[in-house]
């Protein structure tokens, strides 16, 4: 592989979506190519899913049965097209289960050569190869037994998730068939930004679709990409055109100008207050509030479609409101997430793992805001760490907010309320958010900090260290002329009679032999 020359700026993607007003002929073209486009992603994905198993790996350039697929697309570029594309997904669907392989060896209970085995396999992706695996510094062959360890380790991972559906794939097309050039006259009074020559599945035939642009699309800087991504709106069913433009050259910019004033902020993500800054500031007032009547509007169009005896999603009413609603949570969350970089400028960002669950919401809305508000805030942070070198971390949410930032009690009575926190071993009182952004970004550097620990372990790991801190009481009449609230906390009751537990058992065999 060629190295790239020394100084060359890496390319940042951005993909913009545009409409377009094509006439229905031209439109039935176009969802002609896409269903055969998707039909054709299906059948290879079944193609390399058998090649991984036989020899352990995807290959975007495996074509033994060019002919077929040829048929079913209508021209030899547009598979080639596919396969990468189908690979690219099916290889990032594998990457994350490596990490989880990884993750589930790591915090196993093997020895330490035999970890370094399966960290090997894992590394090489060998989890299926047929074929000797070597260890790279010494040359000994990994024993059939952790190879049948690794398989049978990455089967249950597997498992465990459900592989790509490429049933609903956009299709990614470049230059050779889809040609995208800027308007010359046609410009349609100025509303049509490009002009894409398509291929069809007539071959030699191609049709121009007229693609429609908007303020955000002719404000972004950069080179913009030879050909686009064809897909469907979710909510509408309308047919959609990204236009690519690489912002690498503007971001090394940005990067260079951004001077961070603080080393890390910590960040609570609450559906009352959209975030709570580890140093008091409340961000996003009035969220769940809004959505509250985003919930009352489509809970009542879903309502009035069922009594009919349709699905919700097949009225334009349901639609319209649940696109609005998603549009809401991107400009919501891509202010309130600008105005904290503005007004702070950390280096580092620490989140909880994201839950949009909220009790106070229906199951229906709780659903679409989960979707959507993960991939909403997940693209933000990777949009500041390619603009600003702005890092971000996850940590465990598990009992950030029952846990006192300051003496580091853990207790459910902490909270008497959805906005209070109150500690009931030292007194501290503050709001109960911003309590909970000061655990976040303790546990950045703790151990319990981690996103793969189970609850039980967290909260097993504050009651051990609580212990070990023998923290006083700060309030006035405190630990030693008041009842201690660990007599009636069943977190600290439980590991109290574990204790004893454990200590009789060390006492009977002295007891016996005595």
């Amino acid at each position: 592989m060629a190295r790239k020359p020394k100084g060359t700026i890496p390319p940042v993607m951005r993909c913009d979506l545009l409409p377009s007003n094509m006439t229905a002929s031209k439109e039935a073209q176009v969802r002609t190519v896409l269903a055969a486009y998707r039909s054709a992603a299906v059948m290879l994905a079944r193609e390399h899913w058998r090649l991984f198993f036989e020899t352990g790996r995807f290959n975007k350039n495996y074509d033994a049965d060019k002919v077929t697929f040829v048929a079913v697309i209508g021209a030899a570029n547009r598979v080639q097209m596919c396969r990468w594309q189908v690979v690219g997904q099916l290889d990032s669907w594998l990457s994350n289960r490596a990490n989880e392989f990884r993750s589930a060896v790591t915090h196993s209970t093997l020895d330490p050569d035999t970890k370094h085995m399966l960290f090997v396999v894992n590394w090489l992706g060998a989890w299926f190869a047929r074929r000797e695996i070597a260890m790279k510094e010494t040359g000994e062959i990994i024993p059939a037994h952790a190879l049948a360890l690794a398989r049978s380790i990455m089967r249950g991972i597997m498992r465990r998730h459900r592989r790509p559906n490429l049933r609903h794939i956009s299709m990614r097309l470049d230059h050779r068939a889809a040609c995208l050039a800027a308007p010359n006259k046609a410009t349609q009074d100025g509303n049509v930004g490009w002009w894409v020559n398509l291929s069809t599945m007539t071959k030699g035939i191609k049709i121009a679709v007229p693609l429609l642009t908007y303020e955000r699309h002719e404000n972004r800087r950069g080179q913009v990409s030879n050909g686009v991504l064809v897909t469907e709106d979710r909510d509408t069913g309308k047919l959609m055109f990204g236009v690519v433009t690489d912002i690498g050259a503007d971001c090394v910019a940005s990067r260079a100008a951004y001077k961070p004033e603080r080393e890390l902020v910590a960040l609570d993500f609450g559906l009352s207050t959209l975030f709570a800054a580890d140093d008091g500031a409340l961000l996003g007032k009035g969220w769940l509030t809004a959505l509250r009547g985003y919930d009352r509007r489509i809970s009542e169009i879903a309502r009035g479609q069922q009594r009919h005896g349709r699905k919700p999603r097949d009225s334009a009413r349901y639609r319209r409101a649940v696109t609005a609603l998603r549009g809401w949570i991107r400009t919501e969350v891509g202010r309130v997430l600008n105005a904290l970089v503005a007004a702070k400028r950390p280096a580092s960002l620490v989140l909880e793992r994201l839950n949009f669950q909220n009790p106070a919401l229906s199951r229906r809305l709780n659903r679409i805001i989960q979707n959507c508000g993960r991939a909403v805030i997940g693209a933000k942070l990777v949009d500041f760490k390619d603009r600003f070198g702005i890092t971000s971390d996850e940590v465990n949410p598990a009992y950030t907010s029952q846990t006192c930032s300051c003496c580091g009690y853990v207790d459910k009575r902490n909270r008497p309320s959805q906005g209070t926190f109150r500690c009931l071993w030292c007194g501290q009182r503050m709001h109960a958010d911003v309590n909970a952004a000061r655990n976040i970004g303790q546990r950045r550097a703790l151990p319990i900090g981690s996103v793969f620990q189970s609850k039980a372990s967290v909260l097993a790991d504050l009651v051990r260290q609580f212990g070990e801190r023998r923290v006083l009481s700060t309030r006035s009449g405190g630990r030693g002329s008041t009842a201690d609230p660990r007599s009636t906390n069943p977190y600290f009751g439980g590991e109290r009679t574990k204790s004893a537990r454990m200590s009789k058992s060390r006492l009977l065999p002295d007891l016996v032999a005595a």
